[in-house]
């Protein structure tokens, strides 16, 4: 576009000039050095650089090039010299909201940015024009006149330049208007921006929306919207009453307009107000968190043992007429693998076996607990204050109530029933299948004997495990699943998991050593058998004591885990007591070590003895206290000394007289000849 400097020069650019009057900046340049240097012709208004562009006077082009471009000086209206189109205004109408809480429509948008263009332009021209009379000494009356006048006429210099018009009042109600832009801006030029009008005009208000909701929702029965239009035209009609039972408010029908079917319907298909008439109406959750409940989306972790998915599902098979099996499923989300699956033919049980089976698993391969679970409720809510608890089992739990789309396995599922299990004997199709090939075939239904149907689909779970990864080419999900451990994973909390998900036995301790299971263990902590300060410690508490063991077998049948208890609290682990070769020609290096460790710890408890008897020192003990109440009960005849000098003379052995009649010298007599003290 022509610019306009400051000493009424019409500049060009290059650009306006390039291609449609010359070929090139090159052609140009040296038309512009031809004519230089002849003295007319193409002129510079200034050469350019540091940022500023080349601009020509537009007095010098040609005469046709001239009428083939606008000159600004010769405006065809007033309006054209203070019209542009205002870029904040744009910005404001765009992100404007109305009083109903709406953006305002495109078409809206652009007229209010046209309007405010406009009213910019005439606070210029009326700022000029007060200033061009004030210095010519004439009056400011009847300036706003002029501006409508100039409004008006503009429109169709507008139409014919830019394709379109303003709509500005410029009768009587141009001076309310502009002067209200001017006081309040943009704002001013929206038509009932607080949506005061509208309201005001509805035939079906708030009340009558309520009525109608409550009356759709709110009743025993679920009518359609045909019969809530016969009600409500009875209600209005006053040939039916409704009472709202929670307030008991007694509708008033001269509150309430008469509407179409059509209307009502309409209102009650609005979304606003199905969401809580369905909500409350339906008995379907799953369909209603489906319809309206947003959901999240996640990016799927990368490092298995992150999370595991579980549930449960029936595989499409009957071992006999109407019966299907049960199966509980986990699946690492990070490789796509079933790590842990239980089976049965009732829910019965299956979940805490499934833990267990977690538990065996995991400790046969050697991986930790995955660190977080996810799973549905009904199973579940029994165990959620116990193994189930954050910090047990897993360190973090998140189970979702009757939310089938909330549990990632679940989309594990359809790809295992249809790409996997359909080409099986006995395959059931789902009644209502939108595809025509996982619709029911003329096949005959037949039943799959329950053996067989177990090992065909631990079979499935092998094939599926063994599968590409959907997202990393040329792994198996079993791989992925081995080769990328999540390093972080805690170690397995046995403690917290055992008592509620292993088997008890009691048992006691002796001699530091627990019979259980028919074998002998002796006590461990953190999977080594202790020895020294550690080993007495435990013995203190648990030797000659009544203990809880808590222990858990693995896949083989051995025992991979036992904990200690007593009176609720654990103590410590228990290992196996190591039986080395009792022949010395066949031990091996490990059954050397067994020795040297079972030495230690027997080495440990006796040298607590011996140094719990170096401890002790000889006591002497005088006993006062008397065993008899009283002397009542006496024996006639019966005094100690002659009772022991008639047991000497019916011996009929002489006692030799002491002269000295020493008493210590009798009680050695007494020790020496007394019959009970000979060995």
């Amino acid at each position: 576009m022509p610019i306009l400097t400051n000493n009424d020069k019409v500049g060009l650019t290059k650009e306006e000039l390039i291609p449609e009057f010359y070929a090139s900046w090159e052609n140009l340049r040296k038309q512009i050095q031809r004519d230089t240097q002849k003295g007319y012709g193409l002129k510079k208004l200034n050469v350019g650089g540091n940022g500023r562009k080349v601009l020509i006077d537009f007095d010098s082009i040609p005469a046709e090039f001239q009428q083939q471009l606008e000159d600004p000086r010769k405006a065809a209206h007033i309006l054209e010299r203070y019209y542009r189109r205002d870029l904040n205004a744009a910005k404001f109408y765009a992100e404007y909201i109305d009083g109903c809480g709406n953006h305002l429509l495109i078409h809206a948008q652009q007229r209010y940015t046209i309007n405010a263009s406009l009213m910019n332009a005439l606070k210029e021209l009326e700022e000029h024009r007060i200033q061009e009379r004030k210095s010519k000494g004439g009056s400011i009356r009847g300036v706003l006149n002029t501006l409508a006048q100039d409004a008006e006429s503009f429109k169709e210099v507008m139409q014919r330049k830019y394709g379109y018009q303003h709509n500005i009042p410029t009768s009587k109600r141009f001076k309310n208007a502009y002067r209200d832009y001017k006081k309040v801006g943009y704002v001013t030029l929206i038509k009932d921006a607080k949506g005061v009008s509208r309201n005001n005009a509805r035939k079906v208000t708030d009340d009558t929306i309520d009525l109608l909701n409550n009356m759709f929702a709110g009743q025993r029965h679920k009518p359609n919207p045909t019969e809530i239009y016969v009600q409500y035209n009875a209600f209005i009609k006053g040939s039916l009453e409704v009472i709202n039972d929670t307030t008991g408010e007694i509708y008033d029908p001269a509150k309430f307009n008469a509407l179409s079917e059509r209307s009502i319907r309409h209102y009650l298909n609005k979304w606003e107000n199905r969401i809580g008439t369905h909500a409350k109406r339906n008995g379907d959750r799953q369909k209603l968190i489906t319809l309206y409940s947003p959901y999240h989306s996640w990016t799927p972790p990368t490092l298995a043992g992150s999370i595991i998915s579980v549930d449960d599902r029936q595989p499409p098979f009957e071992y006999d007429k109407g019966k299907r099996m049960w199966f509980y499923n986990g699946i690492d989300l990070a490789s796509e693998a079933y790590t842990v699956f239980v089976y049965g033919k009732t829910k019965e049980g299956i979940i805490l076996e499934f833990y267990r089976q977690m538990v065996r698993n995991y400790h046969e391969w050697g991986f930790e607990l995955p660190a977080e679970l996810e799973g549905e409720l009904s199973l579940n809510a029994s165990y959620l204050k116990t193994f189930l608890e954050e910090g047990c089992m897993f360190q973090h739990v998140n189970i979702y109530p009757n939310s089938a789309r909330s549990k990632r396995i679940e989309a594990y599922f359809k790809p295992l029933r249809y790409n996997i299990e359909k080409e099986r004997e006995g395959w059931l199709a789902r009644p209502f299948a939108k595809s025509e090939s996982n619709q029911i075939s003329n096949v005959q239904k037949m039943t799959v004997p329950y053996d067989r149907l177990v090992r065909e689909s631990l079979r499935d779970l092998a094939t599926w495990n063994n599968m590409e990864h959907s997202k990393h080419k040329g792994i198996t999900r079993w791989e992925y699943f081995c080769e990328n451990q999540n390093p972080n994973l805690p170690t397995t909390n046995y403690s917290a998991i055992l008592p509620h998900l292993g088997y008890k036995t009691e048992t006691s301790c002796n001699t530091g050593i627990v019979r259980m299971n028919k074998r002998l263990w002796l006590l461990a902590e953190n999977g080594r058998i202790q020895t020294g300060e550690r080993l007495i410690h435990f013995l203190k508490q648990v030797e000659g004591q009544q203990l809880e063991v808590y222990w858990l077998d693995g896949n083989n049948g051995k025992i991979v885990k036992a904990l200690a208890f007593q009176n609720g609290r654990h103590i410590c682990d228990l290992l196996p007591k190591p039986t080395p070769n009792k022949a010395k020609i066949e031990r091996t290096a490990e059954d050397e070590a067994q020795m040297h460790l079972m030495a230690q710890y027997k080495r440990t408890v006796d040298a607590y003895m011996q140094s719990r008897h170096k401890e002790l020192d000889a006591v002497t003990v005088f006993d006062y206290r008397q065993k008899t109440l009283n002397n009542k009960f006496i024996i006639p005849g019966l005094d100690e000394a002659e009772f022991i000098s008639k047991d000497y003379e019916s011996a009929d052995k002489t006692i030799p007289e002491d002269p000295g009649n020493n008493d210590d010298d009798d009680e050695i007599d007494f020790y020496i000849n007394n019959p009970a003290n000979s060995l």
